[in-house]
């Protein structure tokens, strides 16, 4: 038996594996939530996974989320830390939709107030998920790798248990099922 399999020959500790490389970037007490692990058992295993380096853990403001090691690349932490946050998801998923859009735009679609959006919109600026582009008083924003990033979300759609994203997967095969197809030879 090797060491990967004798670490994980406890049965909590499996799921507990299992489900954080199924939904990579998830946090603890999400996952507790989801596994319906109490919190303190959580913790005691997750620090076992850690020492023996099957799971590793990124800090993102206020949550400390979980990856299994060796699996996903720094450039997916960085998006999946983003869509693992609602507004930012939701954000995320107008402007996959439609490509080039007005602040107000993406305000009524989400149903945010002006100035949380913007915050929402500034953080993803900076983390150079998406561009804005000033025409006159008004911003236009757009996704950068809108290919890359909807992968990422095709990819990992049930860790999300969120509605909105099915709809964009549908609607996303509608109108890209080149890419789809794509995805789907994948596996």
């Amino acid at each position: 038996m090797g060491a990967k399999e004798s670490s994980l020959e406890l049965k909590t500790r499996r799921v507990i594996y299992k489900y954080i490389l199924k939904n990579p970037g998830i946090h603890e007490r999400e996952l507790s939530r989801r596994i319906k692990i109490p919190l303190s058992t959580i913790d005691y295993h997750l620090y076992y996974l850690k020492r023996k380096e099957l799971v590793l853990t990124k800090t993102d403001g206020h949550y400390t989320l979980l990856y299994a090691s060796g699996k996903v690349g720094e450039k997916d932490k960085k998006i999946l830390a983003v869509l693992r946050q609602k507004a930012p998801r939701k954000i995320i998923i107008f402007l996959l939709l439609n490509t080039f859009s007005f602040h107000r735009d993406i305000c009524s679609s989400i149903g945010l107030a002006p100035s949380t959006t913007s915050f929402h919109l500034n953080k993803l600026v900076e983390l150079d998920l998406i561009t804005k582009n000033e025409r006159g008083r008004e911003t236009l924003y757009k996704i950068n790798e809108p290919e890359y990033i909807s992968d990422l979300i095709i990819t990992y759609k049930k860790s999300f248990l969120d509605n909105a994203v099915n709809r964009f997967v549908d609607t996303w095969a509608d109108i890209h099922p080149r890419h789809l197809r794509k995805q789907k030879k994948k596996k």
